[in-house]
């Protein structure tokens, strides 16, 4: 049998053992994440920019207080910007405005923060949109948001959560908690 000092001197041993090769150990430093900090490829104060149709009609117009073009990203960014919509006349049919913007190579507009949509010719369909966050497709004219949503047209006012729609088709639907109300003429 072993003694009683024969067992503490082995655990003794034991317990210096692990706190030897806990102590050795040195931790790795956390792996620091690499921020990618890009640079703009050209930057523009007040910019107007209008592309045009095959025809030579003014198909949209953007302008904006600040811009900056990222080439390696294929997008540009924008302060205040302002995007206009013409018809089929060369006239200015929408007019969308919001604080930030960023347009893709695809043609692709989100638009983000105060985003305001209006309707400019009598005919239209709505007067005025707003959300804080919007979609638009320049080539499509197809507009989708999947926050809060606000229209006002001539004979109703809606509201609700996500949209979806087509500007020239003149069609909107709200997702979700959409609720209406329609105003009747006096006769």
């Amino acid at each position: 049998m072993i003694n009683r000092q024969t067992l503490l001197f082995a655990v003794l041993f034991l317990v210096t053992l692990a706190i030897w090769q806990l102590g050795d150990v040195t931790l790795a430093p956390p792996a620091a994440t690499k921020t990618e900090h890009y640079q703009p490829d050209f930057i523009a104060k007040d910019l107007v920019t209008t592309r045009f149709d095959e025809t030579g009609k003014r198909s949209e117009r953007l302008e904006s207080v600040y811009a900056e073009y990222f080439q390696l990203l294929e997008q540009a960014t924008f302060d205040k910007p302002i995007v206009y919509l013409f018809d089929d006349k060369g006239k200015e049919e929408w007019k969308v405005t919001a604080e930030t913007g960023v347009l893709n190579t695809d043609d692709n507009v989100i638009l983000r923060d105060k985003v305001h949509l209006d309707g400019l010719l009598p005919t239209s369909f709505i007067s005025t949109l707003d959300t804080p966050y919007l979609e638009l497709d320049l080539v499509t004219q197809d507009v989708r948001s999947n926050r809060q949503v606000n229209i006002v047209a001539k004979e109703f006012q809606t509201e609700g959560v996500g949209l979806k729609g087509h500007l020239d088709r003149k069609y909107f639907e709200l997702l979700d908690q959409g609720h209406a109300i329609y105003f009747n003429e006096k006769r």
